[in-house]
């Protein structure tokens, strides 16, 4: 009797632990004896991965979040690195999280000569370009989601498919407006403005009292308006709701339901990352904020190539989701902004419009396979 396929997973962080997660779900009911484990967090754990480290929780970013959590990062990185050699699996994908998975690449592929797929690629043409090098010599194939990737990669004579952007699929299932507000138990009368601080400890630190702030003036102008606040299920809640003690906002705190709540909202305020795309397939009025901590700003600074930091306005090459960046994300300036939106009634026509022809290009109908077709293809004997 042949031994079951074995699939090591590495997500290193939240958004990559939910994409994993339900590749993990296309696996198990096509091949209910295959083995995943890996590193991720509780979304490939429910979805049947055995976790080697829930490393997925921290969300561990930039150069000071790095060096607070280093020992950490180690251990996973120790623990996983164990695990290949003790079980010498069939398959190494690794999702997003570069500077952690590229390390692992190299040690898998000279140590055990594992095949490896990498999904989620490193922004490589928006820093670190040197990467490719690495990339190149230890990945088998490349797993892309922004085709533009793809012919870098082509380019570069690495092996490559292009399997669609997973957030479109996601979107593409959301209520509107109107049903969000009621799944939501919001009023439907209100003017409600979404505010998204990130999913990671040290971003809802930088973000929240920007946030509150700007909501304190928000509420000064507008007697009509509500704040929702998505909490996101890496953040224990009392982290957030502190920031509003004793506070005169009307706010409404509502677990893990990111998209719901964007769905609801007339206007969003959003962190810098994937809840940031989701937005902008939502065609949902909205701008962008990131602050980081003044090392990781000075490094992505001098590193950084692209003139955009929000993924809508790389991929239109073009500023259509306004972007409040560091030393700009203030309450001063975000309210501002967000007063001439509500006073000019062609701004939310003129977002919605720009970001329609957004969806259709990372769609799933524009790609060489789906992500499952691909892996299930890099096991060519999984049948036998």
């Amino acid at each position: 009797m042949q031994k079951p396929k074995h699939i090591v997973i590495i997500a290193g962080e939240e958004s990559g632990d939910v994409h994993a997660a339900e590749l993990i779900k296309q696996l198990k009911a096509a091949y209910p004896d295959i083995k995943i484990s890996g590193i991720g967090g509780r979304h490939m754990e429910h979805a049947g991965a055995e976790l080697v480290s829930d490393l997925a929780r921290y969300g561990v970013t930039g150069i000071t979040e790095v060096i607070r959590y280093l020992k950490i990062l180690r251990a996973a990185f120790k623990v996983i690195c164990n695990h290949l050699e003790k079980t010498k699996p069939d398959l190494l994908l690794l999702v997003d999280y570069p500077g952690f998975n590229l390390r692992l690449a190299k040690y898998a592929k000279q140590k055990h000569g594992l095949k490896i797929v990498y999904y989620i690629s490193p922004q490589i043409w928006a820093w670190k370009a040197k990467r490719i090098h690495i990339i190149k010599q230890c990945i088998d194939k490349m797993a892309v989601i922004l085709p533009f990737e793809k012919l870098i990669y082509e380019k570069a004579g690495i092996p490559v498919n292009f399997v669609g952007h997973p957030l479109v699929k996601k979107i593409a299932v959301t209520k509107d407006l109107y049903a969000a507000r009621e799944s939501l138990h919001l009023s439907q009368q209100k003017r409600i403005i979404a505010l998204l601080p990130g999913s990671r400890i040290n971003e809802i630190e930088r973000h929240m009292p920007v946030l509150r702030d700007t909501a304190l003036l928000l509420q000064q102008r507008y007697q009509d308006v509500q704040f929702i606040i998505p909490i996101a299920g890496t953040i224990k809640p009392e982290k957030v709701i502190a920031y509003f003690d004793q506070s005169p906002l009307s706010v409404s705190f509502i677990a893990d339901k990111a998209i719901e709540c964007m769905s609801a909202a007339n206007f969003v305020i959003v962190a810098s990352g994937t809840a940031s795309l989701e937005c902008a397939l939502l065609k949902k009025p909205m701008c962008i904020i990131y602050k980081s901590s003044f090392l990781t700003f000075l490094a992505a600074k001098s590193l950084i190539k692209v003139k955009f930091l929000g993924l809508c306005n790389l991929l239109a090459n073009k500023m259509i989701v306004q972007e409040f960046l560091q030393y700009k994300c203030n309450p001063v300036e975000l309210s501002q902004y967000i007063f001439n939106f509500f006073e000019d009634s062609n701004q939310p026509l003129k977002i919605i419009s720009e970001l329609t022809s957004l969806e259709e290009s990372l769609s799933p109908n524009q790609s060489d396979c789906s992500l499952f077709e691909l892996i299930d293809a890099e096991l060519p004997k999984i049948n036998a």
